[in-house]
């Protein structure tokens, strides 16, 4: 039977983008767990955050962080484990990036030409970082626990953004633009880290999984146009991306997480229908379940 598997974006999209709750999308996203549907977090966010935060939501699989460079998957969740991966905590752990350090140190390289227009979050202080985010102190020290990324603050203009972007590139590295935040990358991606992680899903798990990615800013439209089924999630603080010619997109009319939860059950529905089965679940579904309940 054909597996749904839900990667999705967190802030702004699952979660408010102000009070970082659930809100609406609570109860569909405890009755998709509920069904042994996977719900794999793919985030900026960084693994002290995300494991975390997965604890409180009951949601016991693998997740994304630091915007595709790195994947986390529970030694227990039935996907093998590749050489070379590191271990930690029940974990083991496929990197796509290079370090922080490596990145920190092309940076440095630019400090001189683009001065006073960026501030990395790993050199603000605690008190900044809560500021800026709205964070309390113990959450603004797990969102600066950044192994494979560097994020900046933005302080100059629109038009200088374009030009350091370039000026990154030019290094090898990659530039997605959160909701708060510029994300720098030395290798993996949203749309990778997911590609990667659904191939190994449909090898070991489920040969006939259905991925559907849910986002609500641009540094979602690599995950949202490697999805089959793709949701952009309103916000109230920009406009939705726009994926490129995506067969099946669905964008909601809501924002937010009601949004989240309004697209992911229109998605569902399609592919009960689509597929015929209805609520029943495969014997790895019913295992799936058990874990996350």
């Amino acid at each position: 039977m054909s597996c749904p598997v839900i990667y999705t974006d967190l802030d702004g999209t699952l979660l408010d983008h102000d009070t970082y709750g659930l809100d609406r999308a609570g109860p569909v996203l405890q009755a998709i767990l509920a069904r042994g549907i996977p719900v794999i977090p793919v985030t900026s966010k960084t693994q002290a955050e995300v494991q975390l935060l997965c604890q409180g939501l009951e949601i016991n699989g693998p997740f994304v962080v630091e915007n595709g460079a790195a994947i986390w998957v529970p030694q227990t969740w039935g996907l093998s484990r590749p050489t070379g991966s590191a271990t930690a905590a029940g974990y083991w752990c496929h990197v796509l990036g290079k370090s922080r350090g490596y990145i920190r140190g092309l940076l440095a390289g630019l400090a001189g030409e683009w001065s006073g227009r960026f501030h990395a979050l790993s050199d603000m202080s605690v008190r900044q970082v809560c500021a800026v985010t709205g964070l309390d102190e113990f959450s603004a020290r797990r969102a600066q626990a950044r192994h494979y990324s560097e994020a900046l603050l933005w302080l100059g203009s629109a038009t200088d953004r374009m030009g350091f972007v370039q000026a990154t590139a030019e290094l090898g590295l990659q530039v997605v633009e959160g909701g708060r935040f510029l994300h720098v990358l030395a290798g993996g991606g949203k749309g990778t880290a997911m590609r990667w992680l659904h191939q190994k899903i449909c090898r070991d798990l489920y040969a006939d999984a259905i991925s559907i990615a849910a986002g609500d800013a641009n540094n979602d439209l690599e995950l949202l146009e490697a999805a089959d089924h793709a949701l952009v999630v309103r916000s109230p603080v920009h406009e939705p991306p726009k994926p490129h010619n995506h067969p099946k997109l669905y964008i909601s009319r809501l924002e937010g997480p009601a949004g989240w939860a309004e697209g992911i059950q229109h998605i569902i529905k399609v592919i009960d229908q689509e597929k015929g089965h209805g609520r029943f679940l495969s014997e790895r579904q019913h295992h799936y379940a058990a874990q996350s309940g």
